[in-house]
């Protein structure tokens, strides 16, 4: 997804909802925080990273619909002519994981690009993980 071969595309997420004050922050101020954690965290230094870009995405929590599993076939079909692409977490699996799933999901990645072979699309698939709703 990056043209030169020496850097890598990182993606850091902030969760709100678009009434909250991070989300009408202009552009610079989050890209120049994101760079701020990003050193924090020990990922890079400040300095290394080259450019950044802000979506906002509002309401971007998968819909649990009679066609969710069909349509998310269609997008997990699609990616899969990607060969260098790998999709982590709640909005890359379009699947309301929770912080265990989509920390694995993302170890598994890391270990897919390393050589292995993991399925993240199989992950919190059991019924016994799902929340049910009694009464």
């Amino acid at each position: 997804m990056v043209p030169d071969p020496d850097v890598t595309t990182l993606g850091l997420e902030y969760f709100c909802f678009d009434t909250d004050e991070i989300w009408n922050k202009k552009d610079d101020f989050l890209i120049e925080m994101a760079k701020q954690e990003v050193e924090k965290l020990n990922f890079a230094s400040r300095g290394l990273v080259k450019d950044g870009t802000v979506i906002r995405s509002p309401k971007t929590y998968p819909i649990y619909d009679k066609n969710y599993k069909q349509n998310v076939n269609i997008i997990k079909n699609y990616l899969s002519g990607f060969k260098n692409l790998q999709t982590i977490g709640r909005n890359g699996l379009h699947r309301y994981n929770n912080q265990d799933h989509s920390m694995l999901s993302a170890l598994y990645a890391v270990r897919n690009v390393l050589g292995e072979k993991h399925s993240v699309w199989d992950i919190n698939i059991d019924e016994e993980y799902h929340e049910i709703k009694e009464g």
